[in-house]
């Protein structure tokens, strides 16, 4: 029916929306603009097409009536693929089946399983489903009835997912069934398998349990996808216990064989996570290899023990099935299983040729018929696909062209069968050794753990016997290092282990007095190893080589940060891999700039990296790195409550080659630190931490360059036209990860009025909220850990309800030291009050009701900080309006707004959530200004066109340089809102003439200033900018009204430093160069756009890059 690819794109989107899009009136209007972008469907019949196009015209206005009759028309044209729960409609199908002896394999459909509560309610409904006398066999997923089955809960989930099992297979043999010839059977339970990272995780289930005495004489099944390559041993696998079982007197199994249908998912998930596809690479293998399988499954040896149902609409495996089982004597111990709904007249056929025939029939009731259409988008997806067999299935005739296709298929299919290989592609192993990369010209972003496979689980368990200290063990002492030497110092700082109730030292670490910073200051500046004399190419050997040692001590990476830091093992590792990136990146990145004809590139000299607690990997490793990159020394002041993290994985750059000169790692007393952020040497800062720490070091040396990452307050935004459970998915994840202590973290959530006072909703946001696993890092299944302090002020005060405000999920400390706080989840919250406006560094989340979009995007504009942001809605024209008017630096549709990836979404904000020149961390331009570019003597370059081809080839188009399968990531430049020009009696009019060229390219405003008695009105008056004369002091009043500030050269007065440094803006002070691709940087600021645009595997359309 479905032919041309816009009727398919309407009516999936429809589907799906109708499903998620509980305003009316939304739903009216969203309607109405799928017409008008995709056209009526040329599939409906005259009817339906006249009366589409009435909805178009005016109908849409009654959405009263129209949407009501809308959903009835849908839920009755899905009636025979989705079936009614309800009684007697369901006991009238179920009888009808039953007369045509058609074997019905019934598949609840519920509600999204987003925590706890909605996963017992979907367990208790299959054991109330297995008590009714006309249900006589079910399929269950473990997903669907434990709502905790991430990899790292194993010791948890899986004895708990044993004695759900164990009590779905009781029920089945307590409540038997009456077959057609009267005799008593238990009920039948299938295992359904989901997505490749459960696979393994269900099978071993399905194994323990059937193991037990009790269910000796039970048959159940299990499903196998062919799909995968490891399809072949899970099969293996399910022979050898069969055939166990029965030699021991039990009773026969049944395998399920499948093609797989989670394929678009699987593609989705290896592509964002840099894993191999565990999915066949086409669908002639996939055939090829459920052909294999099933050839050894119909063998009379093996189908009398583990019998085997042959789930296919393919009319050519059906056939040789039905060839196969026949000569091979199997034919008994066989089923056809297809889709209910779906070319009803295959299954007819086979019944009509005595095969037993079984029908997989997804049942719902109709308040939750609207979250089954998930499983209709998918099923759409998959069958209508160009190579899919039931996309040729209506009409089809021997001799035409499609069925020569399709005969082919089969055929090729068949050739492969007896060739083809099982070797799983998911074979990553922490517990070998780490495989070194070596250096290339493009960065490949290094693969996070993969949890799922089991030696990376026993590899976590290693990791915990290494790590996790105990009274017993004597804490390492950690000395001071200066330049090459070390020396253990008196004044130590202890590290206690916080998920040990601060009962076990960790480790202990020297910190520098004021004197011997100096000394560190001095070896820097000094660079008595010659760092700053090697080439990029050498420092792009080391920086690879040192990536490679990251990754080999990946393990104990981890576990000093679970120790000191209290991160999760999921948190740290991709910690660890966000190091490695930074590693490969920035030299990587710096080759750009060194392949520019006509400038000359040097280091600025020595570099101060601050960087914060909870990030102790990778934000130091990147701060360090972007200054190695460019041939400076490097001093690592990371926060002293994490430091042993940045020991550690400074002897991956040590041992890389990087002189231990040239980078010096220290912690200091509060005098010492002083000395450091205020000294003549250092001639660049870089920090990540609190807005008010940046604001003290700029105060205090104003002149020194400052590149800060600070503070956020984040929000995701829910409209009415969101996908509520993703939402809710991607909102705990944002708020909780790492207890929320992160500055991206998602601290206030805007919800549309209509979503916000739908119990239904707040109902599902506490279940997920409240069964998130929350305590000690060392229980691998816990994802919220301990907070790095107890003492956190401002948090504390936000536990404090305000007029109007209400516990979703009330404040809970899991321990005696109140380091662990539950996540919390604040209602009612206003704009005015102190947790919407405060950022709070905790588990805590604040909920905001708002009218619409428009007020949502104002209330966060009017926020003080600009970091990340997230909207979730469906709707294109909320995203546009959306992300062209909210000012953060890094955007995120319809995901989470945490874990920003090197080169994937360089990270950095806007307003007090940076400090600089706007300028991304682990994107193309963060390494240069941490050097020193100017124009080579005599340089020949014309700027007025350098200018021009720098700005059409880098900075006027939006760009994804990753192209992932699923998610978009563009990374844009935005014009300044305004900029001034300062100008001074030396400053040369070329000078001014060029700068004001570059901001017209890039579409910022511009001013000029300049002092009295240097007047430039006659020189510059044909410019275009503003010109106006006034004394310093003047203009010292005015900085505030502009965005940045602007010089030719940073021999300025330090009255500019010191205003700039006080209301927080940023001066660029470099030379103008006349290389586009260097002096447009200081007239733009960065923005990065992250945008899930898969539904549940399905893509209909890739979004213009914008």
């Amino acid at each position: 029916m479905v032919q041309r690819p816009q009727d398919k794109k309407f009516l999936v989107k429809m589907l799906d929306e109708s499903s998620q899009i509980r305003d009316r009136k939304k739903l009216a209007e969203r309607i109405k603009k799928l017409i008008d972008r995709y056209g009526v469907p040329e599939f409906l019949n005259k009817r339906d097409a006249f009366l589409f196009k009435m909805y178009q015209a005016f109908g849409h206005h009654f959405d009263f009536i129209a949407i009501p009759i809308i959903k009835k028309r849908l839920r009755m044209d899905t009636s025979k693929v989705i079936l009614d729960e309800a009684r007697p409609k369901l006991t009238a199908h179920l009888a009808a089946r039953f007369k045509q002896k058609i074997g019905q394999n019934v598949n609840l459909l519920g509600e999204v399983v987003l925590g706890n509560g909605e996963a017992d309610h979907r367990y208790f409904h299959y054991l109330e489903a297995l008590e009714a006398p006309d249900i006589n066999y079910i399929s269950v997923k473990i997903s669907g009835i434990y709502a905790q089955t991430h990899a790292l809960n194993y010791e948890e989930s899986f004895p708990e997912l044993v004695k759900r099992m164990c009590a779905l297979y009781q029920k089945a043999i307590d409540f038997p069934y009456v077959d057609e010839n009267g005799v008593k059977r238990s009920k039948f339970v299938n295992l359904d398998m989901e997505e490749y990272k459960d696979a393994h995780f269900t099978l071993r289930l399905f194994k323990e349990v059937l193991s037990r005495p009790e269910f000796k004489n039970y048959s159940a099944g299990i499903v196998v996808q062919a799909y995968l390559p490891d399809a072949y041993e899970f099969q293996t696998e399910l022979l050898d216990f069969a055939k166990a079982r029965m030699a021991d007197g039990g009773a026969p199994l049944k395998m399920r064989l499948v093609k797989g249908c989670n394929l678009e998912m699987e593609t989705v998930i290896s592509s964002l996570r840099g894993w191999p596809n565990p999915v066949r690479t086409s669908k002639t293998e996939v055939d090829a290899n459920y052909l294999h399988i099933l050839e050894r499954a119909l063998l009379p040896e093996n189908a009398k023990a583990l019998h085997v149902g042959v789930a296919s609409h393919n009319l050519f495996t059906i056939a040789y099935a039905y060839l196969l089982s026949r000569k091979l004597g199997s034919v008994e111990y066989m089923t056809f299983e297809m889709l209910e709904g779906m070319a009803d007249h295959v299954w007819r056929a086979q019944s009509q040729l005595g095969n037993h025939v079984i029908l997989y029939a997804p049942v719902v009731k109709d308040e939750h018929f609207l979250n089954a259409v998930s499983y209709l988008v998918r099923r759409m997806d998959e069958n209508t696909a160009p190579d899919n067999f039931l996309t040729h299935s209506f009409n089809l005739k021997p001799g035409t062209d499609t069925w020569r296709f399709l005969q082919n298929q089969f055929e090729e299919a068949y050739k492969m069968k007896d060739v083809i290989t099982h070797i799983p592609t998911r074979t990553q192993n922490r517990l070998h050794r780490y495989t070194p990369v070596p250096p290339a010209d493009v960065m490949k972003n290094e693969p996070d753990t993969d949890f799922d496979l089991a030696q990376n689980q026993e590899w976590v368990r290693n990791i915990f016997a290494k790590w996790k200290k105990s009274p017993a063990d004597s804490p390492e002492i950690i000395p001071l290092q200066i330049g090459a030497e070390t020396v253990v110092c008196e004044k130590r700082h202890k590290y206690m282990d916080r998920c040990q109730d601060d009962e076990v030292c960790v480790c202990e670490m020297s910190q520098a007095d004021a004197g011997q910073v100096m000394k560190i200051l001095e070896i820097a500046e000094k660079d008595p190893a010659g760092w700053r004399k090697t080439t990029l190419q050498e420092r792009h050997k080391i920086m690879y080589e040192a990536a490679n040692r990251l990754g080999e001590m990946r393990g104990d990476l981890i576990g000093c940060m679970c120790a000191v830091t209290g991160k999760t093992v999921v948190e740290g590792d991709v910690e660890v891999s966000e190091g490695i990136d930074y590693a490969r990146f920035y030299t990587t990145s710096m080759k750009q700039f060194a392949e520019l004809p006509d400038v000359d590139i040097a280091p600025k000299g020595t570099i101060l990296v601050i960087s914060p607690w909870n990030f102790p990997c990778a934000i130091p490793i990147g701060g360090i790195v972007a200054g190695l990159a460019g041939g400076n020394t490097v001093i690592l002041k990371p926060a002293t409550v994490a430091a042993p993290v940045a020991w550690l994985f400074a002897k991956a750059f040590w041992d890389a080659g990087v002189p231990k000169e040239a980078l010096q790692v220290i912690i200091t007393d509060r005098e010492a630190l002083k000395v450091l952020t205020t000294a003549p040497a250092v001639k660049h800062i870089i920090l990540t931490g609190g807005t008010d720490t940046a604001q003290n070091i700029a105060r205090s040396n104003p002149a020194t360059p400052l590149s800060a990452e600070t503070g956020g307050k984040n929000a995701i935004i829910l409209t009415a036209s969101g996908d509520r459970d993703h939402a809710i998915m991607n909102i705990v994840a944002s708020a909780f990860g790492n207890a929320g202590q992160k500055c991206s973290a998602c601290s206030l959530l805007l919800v549309e009025r209509s979503v916000y006072e739908d119990k239904n909703f707040q109902d599902k946001l506490k279940d997920a909220a409240t069964s998130m696993k929350v305590g000690s890092v060392w229980n691998p299944g816990n994802v919220v850990g301990p907070m790095i302090t107890n003492k956190n002020d401002k948090l504390l005060k936000a536990l404090e309800l305000e007029k109007g405000e209400s516990w979703l999920v009330p404040p809970r400390f899991l321990d005696k030291h109140k380091y662990v706080l539950a996540p919390t989840v604040k209602w009612g919250v206003r704009p005015g009050n102190y947790s919407f406006r405060t950022e709070l560094f905790g588990p805590m989340l604040s909920v905001v009701c708002i009218e619409n979009l428009q007020q949502g995007i104002d209330l966060v504009n009017s926020l003080e900080y600009g970091l990340t942001s997230g909207l979730q809605s469906l709707d294109e024209g909320e995203q546009k309006l959306w992300k062209d008017s909210i000012m953060a630096g890094n955007l995120y549709i319809n995901r989470g707004i945490t874990g920003a990836i090197v080169n994937r979404q360089p990270f950095g904000g806007m307003k007090l959530s940076a400090f600089g020149g706007g300028v991304k961390a682990g994107g193309p331009n963060y390494c240069a200004c941490f050097v020193n570019i100017a124009d080579k003597p005599g340089s020949t370059t014309d700027y007025t066109q350098s200018y021009v081809k720098a700005y059409e080839q880098e900075f006027a188009h939006a760009r994804d340089v990753n192209n992932l399968y699923g998610e978009q990531n563009a990374f844009r430049y935005l014009p300044l809102k305004n900029m001034v020009l300062r100008l001074f009696p030396g400053d040369n009019n070329e000078d001014a003439k060029m700068i004001a060229l570059a901001a017209r390219i890039c579409h910022t405003p511009l001013s000029i200033s300049f002092e009295p008695g240097d007047d430039r009105t006659a020189a510059l008056a044909s410019l275009g900018c503003p010109l106006k004369e006034e004394a310093l002091a003047g203009f010292l009043k005015s900085m505030k009204n502009y965005e940045r500030i602007r010089t030719c050269g940073a021999d300025i007065p330090m009255e500019m430093y010191e205003e700039a440094a006080r209301i927080d803006k940023y001066i660029a002070t470099a030379k103008p160069v006349k290389d586009g691709r260097v002096e447009l940087i200081h007239y733009i600021k960065e923005q990065s756009i992250s945008f899930e645009y898969h539904r549940y595997g399905s893509i209909l359309e890739v979004p213009p890059v914008e």
